[in-house]
């Protein structure tokens, strides 16, 4: 299963962009499927590459999704 996680752009190369997470931390992730990805912008990283430029609330809403998610799972594992 793929996740891909929400991050900004926080500086762009050629062909990569440092993106910080919505989780807090910084990576590197390839722009070379989104090459189109600028400072500000919100992304999706899957597996360090940029697959999708998002809006500000789509990125929040997923991220929200990703903590109720877990929050539930978490629920469910506990005896």
């Amino acid at each position: 299963m793929c996740v891909a996680l929400p991050a900004k752009v926080v500086d762009v190369t050629e062909s990569a962009a440092v993106v910080e997470l919505l989780t807090g931390g910084r990576r590197q992730a390839s722009r070379g499927l989104r090459p189109d990805a600028r400072v500000g912008d919100f992304v999706l990283v899957d597996r360090g590459l940029i697959v999708e430029v998002v809006t500000p609330d789509e990125a929040a809403e997923l991220l929200a999704f990703y903590r109720q998610l877990a929050a539930t799972l978490e629920q469910e594992m506990s005896p």
